[in-house]
């Protein structure tokens, strides 16, 4: 490792008021400032200080990056030469491991050489360049054809759509058909893939845990049995609603969060300073003010409330995959539309914007980076940059072309090429004056660098300087689980601090950005005493109602 605001559900709300209640431990404005320089620091040492930005690669386990010592030798390089400071790499594809594991069958990637621990050759490697390695585990998903091990302890072969009862935990639409996800409604698929992370994060020295595909895969699935009989039963309801049924839709984005809520707060009592990461939807045109999040596809389709999550303060760095091709006028549009609402709406936390270089030439991609790296009209930045991906950084070294006829035709330099050393003269083009001759007209392109000067990863002040702390317990008061049962925070010595949350199915609770004191603790449950605890900065309380 290169060396750390209570909204806890989607549906708390506060008895507060103001900026001092329902997002008051929040903020109500941009993230903080980074701490002033000393009066006496020269003119000279400012002027050497680096710039601080996040600048990374997504480096996917789909195509060659690290699956060989050679590969991660090489991709720290092109990092490196790159002046790029943070490498985000897939090390769980569908629920198996480019790690060690005890947990997850090792990948059946043939590409990956035997034996050999990917992530910790990577670690390795990149920190003694003080690059960050942040691991990225796809977070839902967990059967793709022709990538699936057989190996019977898979968690597909186990609990997949075959399985029976409360053992199937896949993700269903109505007639039943399974994309290939687990579903967040089904509270042991929740606590499993949360032990998974956990499980990385105390036995590796990562910087950062990312999640992907952390979402629904569509507005017409989480029809698991298990998830739809907790919600008729927490809703009093009967029969299967409608895919657009707005509870039932609401109900869907709560489980999402309820997830991202779970694993972010366990990570905090593990390993404080490790950054929680997330790759987020950035699909079809952005919002234009801060009423349309809800009118977006990531909050409708696929009941992703990432703005949510750094409101509430549950995700450390949101990365929005605003992937859109620059040389067309619409998605340029929505391109920009995007990182506008993203800079505008970081609340206490993070967002950097990641750049979709394989839908773009060399010099798009590039000056995507810069309208990323400027101010918002209102004077709100983004904290950096990711591309996606290593292996596919630009059009030409964008494999997926090749068998993608309708989209290479789609491009306006034709005849479109395979050119994967194109990565390389994109590489270049980041950090230094550069050219290329295009593959498809012959044409030279000249490039002027974005990422001129090395710079550092932005620090977390929320978590090396932390003012405030955070609680999670369980209730175990129940005959069976005590799923959804609502919980009364006050603090007693200023009780305008009162919020009230909920446990999720497995009846665990938990809630950040609390300001330090004595917290007395109700349940929802008839003639159940309270609890005090007490918060402290930077620490995770834990209580038990048992």
């Amino acid at each position: 490792m290169t060396k750390n605001s209570p909204i806890f559900l989607s549906n708390l709300f506060s008895l507060g008021v103001g900026c001092i209640g329902l997002f008051g431990l929040l903020g109500c404005g941009s993230p903080p400032s980074p701490e002033a320089k000393p009066v006496q620091e020269s003119v000279q040492s400012l002027a050497a200080e680096p710039p601080v930005e996040l600048r990374g690669f997504w480096v996917d386990a789909f195509n060659p990056g690290f699956k060989t010592p050679e590969q991660v030798s090489k991709l720290v390089a092109d990092v490196k030469k790159a002046n790029g400071n943070t490498i985000i790499a897939q090390v769980r594809r569908r629920a198996d491991a480019y790690y060690t594991s005890d947990r997850e069958p090792r990948s059946n990637d043939p590409d990956l050489a035997p034996d050999f621990d990917a992530l910790q050759d990577l670690i390795d490697k990149a920190s003694a360049e003080g690059i960050e390695v942040h691991a990225w585990l796809a977070t839902l998903p967990a059967y793709k054809e022709g990538y699936t091990t057989t190996d019977p302890s898979h968690i597909w072969q186990r609990h997949g759509p075959e399985a029976t009862g409360r053992d199937n935990w896949a993700m269903l639409d109505r007639p039943g058909e399974a994309p290939g996800y687990l579903d967040p409604g089904h509270p042991d698929a929740v606590d499993y893939t949360i032990s998974i992370y956990l499980d990385v994060l105390q036995r590796y020295d990562v910087d950062g845990l990312h999640l992907d595909y952390i979402r629904y895969d569509g507005t017409d699935l989480g029809y698991n049995p298990t998830a739809l009989a907790r919600f008729n039963r927490l809703t009093g309801r009967t029969g299967i609603p409608a895919a657009d049924d707005p509870d039932w839709m609401q109900w869907r984005r709560e489980q999402v969060s309820n997830l991202v809520r779970k694993l972010y707060i366990k990570s905090l009592a593990i390993k404080p300073e490790v950054k929680i990461t997330a790759a987020v939807i950035a699909w079809g045109a952005g919002p234009v003010s801060a009423k349309g999040w809800e009118q977006t596809r990531t909050y409708r389709e696929v009941f992703q409330d990432w703005r949510g999550w750094l409101e509430e303060g549950i995700l450390d760095i949101a990365m929005p995959m605003v992937y859109h091709i620059e040389d067309k006028e619409e998605r340029r549009q929505w391109y920009d539309q995007w990182i506008e609402f993203a800079k505008n709406n970081q609340y206490n936390r993070y967002v950097t914007i990641g750049v979709g270089g394989y839908l773009n030439y060399i010099e798009n991609s590039l000056n995507q980076i810069r309208r990323a790296q400027k101010p918002s009209a209102t004077g709100n930045t983004a904290k950096g940059q990711q591309i996606y991906s290593y292996a596919s950084s630009n059009v030409y070294s964008n494999a997926d072309l090749k068998r993608k006829e309708k989209s290479r035709l789609d491009l306006p330099r034709q005849p479109w090429q395979y050119a994967p050393q194109s990565n390389d003269w994109f590489y270049r083009s980041l950090s230094e004056p550069s050219s290329y001759v295009d593959p498809a007209t012959g044409k030279t392109y000249e490039t002027q660098p974005v990422w001129e000067a090395p710079a550092r990863p932005p620090d977390l002040p929320w978590k090396s300087q932390p003012t405030k702390g955070a609680i999670m317990g369980t209730v175990e008061l129940c005959p069976e689980v005590c799923d959804s049962v609502g919980l009364q925070l006050e603090n007693l010595s200023d009780t305008s601090q009162t919020y009230i949350i909920k446990t999720d199915g497995s009846g665990w609770f938990g809630a950040v950005s609390l300001e330090p004191g004595i917290y007395k603790i109700t349940l929802d449950l008839r003639d159940r005493p309270s609890k005090q605890i007490r918060i402290k900065p930077g620490q995770v309380a834990e209580v038990v109602f048992e």
